[in-house]
């Protein structure tokens, strides 16, 4: 019996155009420079046609690339080819040319390489109305906001979150802030469903500069924005151990990213057991569009840290403090994986908008302002005003979260909370970017680990975020709880 192995190969290969309706490009064996190759040409994963790589390529034959007939070009036969989903790979070989065609705008800070093209992405708008049910919320909001944060000074005062979040309040919340103590709960709906096209959402999530920009985009703008929120899925996929971790050094790239938006969705919701695609809260909110609703990376990056919590508390229904929330929605999604409990920190008028977005989104839970001296009745959300906290705080979890807040805070007051967390919770879970950059001449971000220490925290494990570039995962524990656990 006799047994053939495979020739080895060595390719070389770029795409140099994928363009105007035309790919064209190269493939080289350097072990067998006489061979000539069937080059398969791709779109979002699929094959669209086949070309011959023997065209002359003068500038490889004089750079000593054989005789230089490794060429190829391929014109798109009539069909919706974006130049962003367009691959090329050898025919019967895993090899995938390599892009040197200039289409970094999608490919440019992705964490999954573009090799294999990317999927038909579906770029949309959320469209919502205000209804009754918002503007319920609304008067509902005002009454809390009444006897929790203006009455007991937290809605007027400011401050809580350092300089730079005192002037983004300042700035960006003055007309909120004043519906807030209005009375006119439709204006009040009709402000919060806008949010996300006004300068109030900047920073939290999409802000009027980013909505006007995907407003004024070209179609291909518009996929390129939300190609990284592909990316991130693809990503979550991975870290799910739903797909298999790229390797470049096996040359196995890009099989998950070609994958559609919607299939890296539902093998994560099937896997999850819950929807993850959130219904629609804001009007105006860019992302993929899943049916009549969209998925924003902001969602996705809240679903990893609620995964990341859950698992990292070492409780199967752990109740979790947040600091600094968003829009409440890595909430909404540790309550949906089976938190018991969550608590978020923040500034009044984020919290206040948390209180809408969350009694949106997750309407059979209970959500509530309370007062940081006051005990926790155990159940759904409770909203703590930042301002109001002090060294009297009572909050009982198993872990505390932050996600890229506390390098805004500044030292002061993220000492402020390492100085009372350790008695709030036995666990801090950081995910953060310690680019540690000059705000202004005061003073510079901070970096989350060269504080910790100082008072008493011990760092159990430190790596990169699955699915946000420049982020730093982080698992610390507290001094007074489980420090030598």
């Amino acid at each position: 019996m006799f047994f053939t192995r495979k020739r080895q190969r060595e390719f070389s290969g770029y795409i140099d155009r994928a363009s105007g309706g035309r790919v064209s490009g190269w493939v080289y064996d350097r072990l067998r420079t006489r061979d000539r190759f069937d080059v398969e040409i791709c779109s979002a994963g699929a094959i669209i046609g086949v070309a011959r790589a023997d065209a002359l390529r003068e500038d490889l034959a004089q750079v000593g690339f054989g005789d230089g007939r490794y060429g190829f070009h391929f014109d798109l036969p009539d069909g919706d080819y974006p130049d962003e989903t367009l691959a090329a790979r050898v025919r019967g070989e895993d090899f995938w040319l390599l892009d040197s065609s200039g289409r970094g705008t999608f490919a440019g800070g992705l964490i999954n390489a573009t090799r294999r093209g990317l999927p038909r992405l579906e770029a949309t708008l959320s469209l919502r109305a205000v209804d009754d049910r918002d503007v319920e919320i609304a008067a509902e909001l005002q009454s809390a906001w009444m006897r929790h944060a203006a009455g007991g000074g937290g809605g007027r005062q400011l401050g809580g979150g350092g300089a730079m979040w005192t002037d983004i309040v300042s700035d960006r919340h003055r007309p909120l802030l004043g519906l807030l103590d209005g009375g006119d709960p439709r204006a009040l709906a009709q402000c919060l469903v806008d949010v996300q096209k006004s300068s109030a959402a900047t920073g939290l999530e999409q802000g009027v500069r980013a909505y006007q920009d995907f407003l004024a985009a070209s179609p291909e703008g518009r996929r390129a924005a939300v190609a990284p929120f592909h990316d991130m899925l693809a990503s979550l996929a991975q870290y799910i151990g739903l797909a298999r971790v790229e390797c470049a050094e096996q040359d196995y790239v890009g099989e998950t990213l070609v994958a559609s938006s919607r299939r890296l969705v539902a093998e994560i919701e099937d896997a999850l057991g819950f929807s993850i695609t959130p219904p629609a809260v804001f009007d105006g909110l860019y992302g993929l569009g899943m049916g009549e609703n969209v998925l924003h990376g902001r969602d996705i990056q809240a679903l990893y840290l609620a995964l990341r919590a859950i698992e990292a508390s070492g409780v199967a229904r752990p109740k979790i403090c947040e600091i600094g929330g968003g829009f409440g929605k890595a909430a909404r999604y540790a309550l949906l994986a089976g938190a018991r409990h969550y608590t978020i920190v923040d500034l009044p008028t984020v919290a206040a908008m948390q209180f809408f977005a969350l009694r949106r989104a997750l309407p059979e839970a209970s959500v509530q302002f309370r007062h940081p001296r006051e005990p926790s009745r155990g159940e759904g959300v409770d909203l703590i005003l930042a301002p109001q906290i002090d060294d009297a705080t009572v909050i009982d979890s198993d872990i505390i979260v932050n996600c890229d807040s506390f390098p805004e805070m500044g030292d002061a007051v993220c000492r402020g909370y390492f100085a009372r967390i350790g008695r709030w919770a036995p666990l801090l879970l950081s995910v953060n970017q310690e680019a540690n950059r000059e705000v202004d001449a005061s003073g510079r971000q901070s970096v989350v680990g060269a504080l910790l220490p100082d008072y008493g925290f011990r760092r159990r494990y430190r790596f990169r975020s699955w699915i946000r570039r420049g982020y730093a995962e982080e698992l610390w524990a507290a001094p007074e709880r489980g420090a030598d656990a």
